[in-house]
């Protein structure tokens, strides 16, 4: 499988309130920061039900009612320190989507006002209760040239899931591992 250039992640497929979801089931467990597993609960829109053949097929690395107690932990996570204003589910996703940093300069701040923490919380709670179906879907993922860092195909995913990757270091250790497994260095 050397040069391999395709990678099928798992993902449970879950029910909540208002439709199904999945959840990645192969970086869900390399997350360096807990509360980020939120970020990998994606709509089954993108997922397909059998992974594509000529594509090194990921192992599942955590099982679906893990998942489910992740997110509801999340959801319980405490607010830090004084309560900052509501905001809206886009300001929430944009947020989580754009580094702090970067938040704050565009919004003229010495500091983003909203913890991570917090809009994961947020974003925990909007998900809800996930109900596992004892079913995966899979993703294609491909290698970021500059990064180095698995990305979906799907391009409203793959937003996600580059956002991880410039401030998750979990994430981009789970990338390299993928990438040995399917060269078969492990």
């Amino acid at each position: 499988m050397n040069g391999q250039r395709c990678y099928a992640v798992p993902f449970h497929l879950h029910r909540r309130r208002g439709g199904q979801v999945g959840a990645d089931a192969y970086f869900w467990a390399g997350l360096e920061k807990r509360f980020r597993v939120v970020l990998l609960v994606q709509p089954v829109r993108g997922l397909l039900g059998e992974p594509p053949s000529g594509c090194c097929r990921l192992p599942v690395r955590v099982d679906a009612s893990t998942q489910a107690g992740d997110v509801e932990e999340v959801a319980r996570l405490s607010a830090p320190g004084p309560r900052a204003p509501r905001q809206s589910l886009a300001q929430r996703l944009l947020g989580l989507l754009v580094p702090p940093k970067l938040l704050a300069e565009l919004e003229g701040a010495g500091d983003a006002s909203v913890p991570e923490e917090a809009q994961a919380r947020s974003l925990a709670r909007l998900i809800g209760r996930l109900e596992p179906q004892g079913r995966v879907l899979w993703a294609v993922f491909h290698p970021d040239p500059g990064t180095g860092a698995l990305l979906p195909a799907d391009e409203e995913m793959a937003r996600v899931y580059r956002s991880l990757a410039s401030r998750d270091r979990g994430y981009l250790e789970a990338s390299r591992r993928a990438v040995s497994l399917c060269r078969g260095e492990q």
